[in-house]
């Protein structure tokens, strides 16, 4: 209950956040100066937020970039990010705005992931609380009254019985492996480059074709943006080296701007990426052709980003009733267990 309380508190930060964003993007629009933008929200937000936003004009005072005086706010990087990617485009309230949008969209999946584990968990708890009251009071008159007749309980309620002694025991192994398991990642982990971190994550069962849709999402997004802006491709993949919010990207498209001096096709790079997509080097391939990559990257972005958000909506809408599966069979599993021991007492008496 204290996570989603927590997460609840989090979550409101973030969407005021978002809110804020997206609004400082319309004043920009409007002609409105940064400072005048933040001064204007600062009305709006509380007193926490407030504080950052002071932080950040006296960033800007001192004459840092946008990006650079919005790094001390509580954000994810990857929407900093955006903050980066726009400003070097020339349209910071376009940024903004999208900052706020994927902020705010991100939030929305967060928080419906959260009510849909709530009620769930909400039963497993008062299953637990059943399990104990029955092992503590019901079973040990069932137990009993089998001894006064000197006969057994039915098979099937003993293995429960004695599944219901062992849980505890096996709770408190499964929570010692899980703990010692989970320090041992992280100190692997430590060591690991990003790259490889990518890596590991594809190697997960159904985590693949999530992470090579949001690398490809991102990446298509933000070089079809800064083609659009007029940069070339080694100039717009210089902006990915500069920035510092994602090290994956920093790191990769420093290799690929190697591999394009050597002399080697843009396509043919990105096809050997397996953190890609493959559609992805289809797409440049086209777009080098007709000479529309940019507009090509931006509409592939388009369709990563909406088979992103099908597969979470699907995905979300399979964790429910998987739950609810498990949590109906182990009901049914004790009241077949205090069930049975009842018909053969009644058979005895």
């Amino acid at each position: 209950m204290m996570y989603f309380k927590r997460r609840a508190h989090n979550s409101k930060h973030l969407r005021t956040v978002a809110t804020s964003f997206i609004r400082i993007g319309r004043l920009l629009e409007q002609g409105y100066p940064i400072e005048m933008a933040l001064r204007f929200i600062q009305f709006h937000v509380s007193s926490n937020i407030n504080e950052q936003i002071e932080q950040v004009l006296i960033q800007l005072k001192d004459g840092h970039p946008v990006h650079e005086a919005f790094q001390s706010f509580d954000i994810p990087n990857s929407i900093k990010s955006f903050l980066f990617f726009y400003e070097q485009q020339g349209q910071l309230a376009q940024g903004f705005t999208q900052a706020g949008m994927l902020l705010n969209h991100r939030e929305k999946v967060m928080n419906e992931l959260t009510k849909l584990l709530r009620y769930p968990l909400t039963l497993i708890f008062l299953c637990g609380l059943v399990i104990v009251l029955m092992f503590q009071f019901v079973f040990p008159h069932f137990r009993s009254f089998f001894t006064m007749l000197s006969e057994s309980p039915p098979l099937f309620t003993k293995m429960f019985m004695q599944l219901l002694y062992l849980i505890p025991y096996l709770i408190m192994a499964s929570v010692i492996m899980l703990l010692l398991s989970t320090l041992y990642i992280l100190i692997k982990m430590k060591k690991w480059s990003v790259k490889k971190k990518i890596m590991k994550l594809m190697n997960i069962p159904f985590c693949k074709n999530h992470v090579q849709n949001i690398i490809s999402y991102f990446f298509s997004l933000q070089l079809g943006k800064l083609l659009i802006a007029g940069m070339t491709l080694q100039e717009a993949l210089l902006q990915f080296e500069k920035q510092e919010y994602l090290p994956f990207f920093q790191q990769e498209c420093y290799q690929i701007s190697c591999e394009l001096q050597q002399g080697r096709p843009f396509n043919e790079i990105l096809k050997e990426k397996v953190y890609f997509c493959k559609e992805l080097s289809f797409v440049v391939d086209n777009g080098e052709k007709t000479g529309y990559l940019a507009v090509d990257l931006q509409h592939y972005s388009d369709i990563l980003f909406q088979e992103l958000e099908n597969s979470l909506q699907k995905g979300l809408r399979l964790v429910q009733p998987i739950l609810f599966i498990i949590i109906g069979g182990f009901i049914f599993l004790l009241f077949i267990a205090t069930l049975l021991p009842m018909f053969q007492m009644i058979g005895a008496i």
